[in-house]
């Protein structure tokens, strides 16, 4: 028994055991009617053939003698007229009344008992003989109590067994079970002892392929992944920290140079710095806190959001900053649901990506395709390396570290991007690019109306459907 209730194999073995009582009792009571039944029938037939032994005779002088001599073996035997008089009777019963009524069609009844056999129980046979002119009954009558002696001994022996035999069955249920639950045991054994913090560990596979073998694959691929999320968790704080200490140990050093001396000039110079700083570490924990709502899985708002206007505006501003040259393939108007702003922060996280990496050139396209729309941003620069195409979407992920900090990179933006396209229904990958450079695509799910088609974009006056590039 444990704390709260039976466990699951005493419950089995006392559900398994009262359900073979129930059978073994209901077999005892139907094996006790059945024997009855056909001892019974027996007695009957045998009556029976003395009855129609003494009908055959029932038109000759009828002398005690006859019927007597169908009364071996306490047989009672009688022979009525039509209203019920005893013509002749067995000398056990003589001057006694008749046994039963007389009849017209054979019969068969029981009489409880009978006074001058002891109040022992018969088996009556009533049938008709005689002629029409002079109609008679005979009755014979055979005692019941080899029945209920054998009846009876059968139901004690049966009732005395039943309690052995489910003690039997009850022992047999709790081996079989607990032989068939001892891989849960070892299972729960195991995950205490990964429970209590190495979760490199495994729970043992039973040998059988069946649903305990299921139940213990499904664990373990459940532990491969809270491992796994257990290693980027740590992973995540060590670099988040690193990543925060960075900003402060440079704006304590600043401070520390500042303090010691007293030139203005510096001191404007030391602020600014520290305004950057500031400023980048501002940038971090607004990234930090970003992702910790996706991760949550906060739902994202839904609004309609012109796709387009979004790609126009962002690629707009990265031709203002004159880095790289911005190539932008005709935008057609996409509308999708979602959040403007993170779908804006996705854009601009794409392109100042590709601007950050390119030599020269940013290309830019948006077009639909089987119900998404489809967002490819390119670069000319040295392209991501084969073993490299995941873990760039890996939180605080630098391909090239310096390079990174030297442009305020946390490492950061492209892990949010995919999370925020994962929270919109859609998905961000880098694809396979026809010349030099990298290709990030961002599929997200286009807008449908209440038929399920893809509703018309309505678009301001005299503005065009499809726009050219900035």
């Amino acid at each position: 028994v444990r704390k709260g209730g039976l466990g699951v194999r005493a419950v089995i073995t006392l559900v398994a055991t009262a359900v073979v009582a129930v059978i073994l009792a209901a077999a005892g009571i139907a094996l006790t009617m059945l024997l009855r039944h056909a001892l019974t029938t027996g007695i009957e037939s045998a009556a029976r053939e003395r009855a129609e032994y003494v009908a055959s005779l029932v038109d000759t002088p009828l002398p005690t003698s006859v019927v007597d001599a169908v009364s071996e073996g306490r047989t009672l035997a009688q022979v009525l007229d039509p209203d019920g008089r005893v013509l002749a009777a067995s000398h056990d019963i003589e001057g006694l009344p008749a046994m039963r009524s007389p009849v017209s069609t054979p019969q068969a009844s029981t009489i409880p008992a009978m006074p001058a056999e002891g109040g022992e129980p018969y088996r009556v046979v009533a049938l008709p003989a005689g002629t029409p002119q002079a109609p008679r009954t005979v009755l014979v009558a055979m005692p019941l109590t080899p029945v209920v002696r054998v009846v009876g001994e059968t139901s004690r022996l049966t009732w005395a067994i039943l309690p052995a035999v489910l003690a039997l069955a009850g022992l047999v249920t709790w081996l079989a079970v607990g032989h068939a639950l001892a891989p849960v045991e070892r299972i729960r054994r195991k995950a205490a002892t990964i429970g209590a913090g190495d979760l490199s560990q495994r729970v043992p596979l039973p040998r059988a392929h069946d649903e305990l073998r299921r139940l213990a694959e499904t664990m373990n691929s459940m532990l491969s992944r809270i491992e796994t999320a257990h290693e980027r968790q740590r992973h995540f704080v060590s670099d988040a920290s690193h990543e925060l200490r960075s900003p402060l140990a440079n704006e304590q050093a600043l401070v520390e140079v500042a303090l010691t001396r007293q030139d203005l000039d510096l001191w404007q110079e030391v602020g600014r710095d520290l305004q950057t700083e500031q400023a980048r570490m501002r940038r971090l924990v607004d990234d930090l806190l970003l992702l910790a709502r996706l991760d949550g899985q906060v739902p994202v708002p839904r609004r309609e959001v012109d796709l387009d206007d979004v790609v126009h505006e962002q690629a707009a501003r990265l031709r203002r900053l004159g880095r790289v040259r911005v190539d932008v393939a005709p935008l057609p108007a996409l509308r999708v649901l979602g959040d403007v702003d993170q779908l804006g922060q996705v854009v601009r996280n794409l392109v100042d990506n590709a601007a950050r990496h390119a030599r020269t050139t940013v290309t830019v396209s948006l077009r639909q395709r089987q119900g998404e729309a489809v967002l490819r941003v390119g670069d000319d620069g040295a392209g991501v390396p084969p073993d490299q195409r995941e873990r760039i979407f890996d939180r605080f992920t630098r391909l090239d570290e310096a390079r990174g900090r030297d442009h305020g990179g946390s490492g950061l933006g492209l892990a949010i991007s995919r999370a925020i396209a994962a929270a919109h229904g859609g998905s961000l990958v880098l694809a396979d690019a026809a010349g030099p450079g990298a290709v990030f695509e961002l599929r997200l799910p286009l807008l449908v109306d209440a038929t399920g088609a893809e509703p018309e974009t309505s678009k301001a006056p005299g503005r065009a459907s499809a726009r050219r590039g900035p």
